[in-house]
């Protein structure tokens, strides 16, 4: 199984290298973003206050987009190439063709939030303060990657074509990303709810959390990121087992 799950690491590993409009999406939008912003507000691209708790906005972003493009996109790709099913006999568990695609994308990921992380330390020197948090920051995305793998593998299920699907996680990111910052006072169910279905939210959350910003520490909260996030580690594994190994546009 070893053998296998090496041999399709490789694969995998080729096929995202070789694919090069993941790492513009991904790290090459959110950096030129950065840039934009530091130059707007005269080196201070994360403002004045607490930097850290700006940042993990970008590094969400990164996380859900890797997750999105490379992870999700990469096994839709397969399955519309017909490569899936033929893996699939020739590995003889889909999970393996599963793990081998979250294995390689988690060390995309981890690659694209150092380089970015690099050009923030670059752009904003007061930065190198936050070196400790953001190496924990990357700790924290081995747990980090296959819970939101959970939250987005639905889309494996769908049964539409793949540039359909793109036109829909582009809407699903952006309202992600508008509603990460969204909290209803004295209103905790829903604010319950909302972190359980934003990916973006839960991953903010998560990072101020087990990095301590701004008091974000709680009993209450750390229970309930445990929670949401076995039940997506959980939900998250019925598509591996139920995805189609056909494409959508081919009866072979």
């Amino acid at each position: 199984m070893w053998r296998k799950l090496r041999t399709l690491s490789k694969f995998e590993w080729q096929m995202t290298w070789a694919d090069k409009s993941i790492l513009f999406f991904t790290l090459i939008a959110p950096t030129i973003y950065f840039v934009v912003a530091a130059v707007n507000t005269n080196g201070h691209p994360l403002g004045t206050g607490n930097a850290l708790v700006q940042l993990t906005g970008y590094w969400a972003y990164i996380v859900l987009v890797g997750v999105l493009n490379g992870f999700e996109f990469g096994l839709i790709n397969l399955r519309e190439t017909n490569f899936l099913k033929m893996f699939t006999v020739i590995a003889g568990d889909r999970r393996l063709i599963f793990y081998s695609n979250l294995a390689i994308q988690t060390l995309f990921i981890q690659i694209e939030m150092v380089c970015f992380d690099a050009v923030v330390v670059a752009l904003d020197p007061t930065t190198i303060q936050y070196l400790p948090d953001m190496a924990a920051a990357l700790l924290l995305n081995f747990l980090l990657v296959p819970i939101i793998a959970g939250f987005t593998n639905f889309f494996l299920l769908m049964p539409i074509k793949g540039n359909t699907i793109a036109l829909i996680v582009m809407g699903y990111i952006a309202v992600g990303m508008l509603l990460i910052n969204v909290s209803l006072p004295n209103e905790w169910a829903l604010n319950i709810l909302l972190t359980s279905l934003n990916p973006c939210s839960y991953v903010v959350l998560f990072y101020a959390a087990f990095l301590n910003l701004a008091h974000a520490t709680t009993g209450f909260n750390g229970t309930m990121l445990v929670v949401v996030g076995l039940f997506y580690l959980m939900v998250g594994y019925y598509p591996v087992r139920h995805m189609r190994l056909q494409s959508q546009t081919s009866r072979y």
